[in-house]
C-alpha cells in the first residue's frame, strides 16, 4: 500500500462545534459526518472536522484494534467507502476489507471482504453512477512456503450484484474520471511505483501511460482528478525531467511534492513541497487542496499557490494510509 500521511476527505456540509479541544475528539459524538466539512481517516476512525479543522465527533464507531483509510465520498455526497483493517480473522487470517457508511453513521456494512490471509484491499473509488466501484487488490505470492511478492489489481466491484471483475494489472490508487471514461492510477513494476498510467473504463481497455512528458518520480501516489475532470493532482518524490532515472534511488530523505497536470497528460507543475508523502483532497469547487502531513492540516489555494496550516497536532502525522 502507498506509504502516505493520513488520510484526508474534502466534504461539503454545514458546520457545527462540539468545542472539542484541537488533538481530540468530541466523546460520544458519532454520526457527525452530516455537520462536518471534512472527514480525517486514521487510527482514531473517522474523525469529522468543522472548517476550522477542530473535530466534532466521529462519523461511526469502529470495531476495536482497527484502522481507516482511504476514505471515498460517494456521488450523491451521503455516504463513503473506506478501507478497514481489523485483527485476524479465524477464518480468513489478516487482511483488509472494504466498509461502507453514510454520513449519519447508519448503514455501516462491508462492501467487499479479504477472502484469504495477506489479502488487502483498498482505495475504494465510485463511478459516477454509484452502481459500481473501483478496489486496489493485493495479495501476497507464496510459493512452497515462501513470500516471493505481491499480485496488484484495480477490481471492479458490481454493488448490485457483488460481482468483481479484474480491470488492470500492476496497479495501485485509482482515481476515477467525473464522466466515469477513464481511470489514472499508479502502475506498479515488482511492486513499486513506475509511474501514472490511464485506462479505458469500464473494462481497462487501452492501458497506457498517462504522462505525455519526459518526467519520471523515485516515488509517486494518490493521483486524484479534480471534480470538473481537467486537472488531476498527485503527490510525488524526486521529479527528473528529460531523462530516465539510473536505478532507483531511496525515497529516504527526499523531500515530497505536489504537482498538478491537465487531464491531457500534457504538462506537469509543482504545487510546492510538502515535506512528506500526501493524500490530496480537492475542495469540492475545485479552487482549493487540502492534505495532512508532517504534524498539519494544509490547505493549498490553487489561484497564488498559498498554503495555510489550518491546524497542528499529533493526529497529523501519520495516519495508516
Amino acid at each position: 500500500m502507498p506509504r502516505a500521511a493520513a488520510t484526508l476527505l474534502v466534504i461539503l456540509g454545514a458546520c457545527t462545534s462540539a468545542n472539542a479541544p484541537p488533538g481530540q475528539v468530541a466523546p460520544g459524538l458519532t454520526g457527525a459526518g452530516t455537520h462536518a466539512t471534512f472527514v480525517l481517516a486514521n487510527n482514531a476512525g473517522l474523525v469529522a472536522l468543522d472548517e476550522t479543522c477542530k473535530p466534532i465527533g466521529r462519523i461511526v464507531e469502529l470495531p476495536s484494534q482497527s484502522a481507516a483509510a482511504t476514505p471515498s465520498l460517494s456521488p450523491d455526497r451521503t455516504k463513503m467507502a473506506f478501507a478497514l483493517t481489523q485483527p485476524p480473522s479465524k477464518t480468513t487470517g489478516f487482511g483488509s476489507d472494504i466498509f461502507e457508511v453514510k454520513l449519519d453513521g447508519s448503514h455501516f456494512r462491508a462492501l467487499v471482504e479479504h477472502e484469504s490471509e495477506n489479502v488487502f484491499y483498498a482505495s475504494p473509488r465510485y463511478d459516477p453512477t454509484g452502481n459500481a466501484m473501483y478496489v486496489h487488490r493485493r495479495a501476497a505470492i507464496v510459493k512452497n512456503g515462501q513470500y516471493v511478492g505481491n499480485s496488484d489489481e484495480i477490481v471492479r466491484i458490481d454493488l448490485a450484484t457483488g460481482q468483481r471483475k479484474v480491470v488492470v494489472t500492476d496497479a495501485s490508487d485509482p482515481t476515477i474520471a467525473p464522466d466515469g471514461k477513464r481511470m489514472v492510477y499508479v502502475h506498479l513494476k515488482d511492486a513499486l511505483p513506475d509511474g501514472l498510467w490511464v485506462a479505458s473504463l469500464p473494462d481497462g481497455a487501452d492501458a497506457r501511460p498517462f504522462l505525455r512528458t519526459r518526467d519520471t518520480f523515485i516515488y509517486l501516489q494518490t493521483p486524484r482528478f479534480s471534480p470538473s475532470g481537467s486537472d488531476l493532482v498527485f503527490s510525488a518524490a524526486g521529479r527528473q525531467q528529460g531523462a530516465a532515472l539510473g536505478g532507483r534511488p531511496a525515497h529516504l530523505g527526499i523531500p515530497s511534492e505536489l504537482f498538478i497536470v491537465p487531464a491531457d497528460g500534457s504538462k506537469v507543475s509543482s504545487l510546492g513541497p510538502t515535506g512528506d508523502d500526501v493524500v490530496p483532497a480537492w475542495s469540492p469547487d475545485a479552487t482549493k487542496i487540502a492534505y495532512v502531513g508532517v504534524g498539519s492540516f494544509v490547505i493549498l489555494t490553487l489561484a497564488d499557490q498559498t498554503t495555510k496550516v489550518c491546524a497542528q497536532g499529533e493526529q497529523f502525522f501519520f495516519g495508516d494510509p
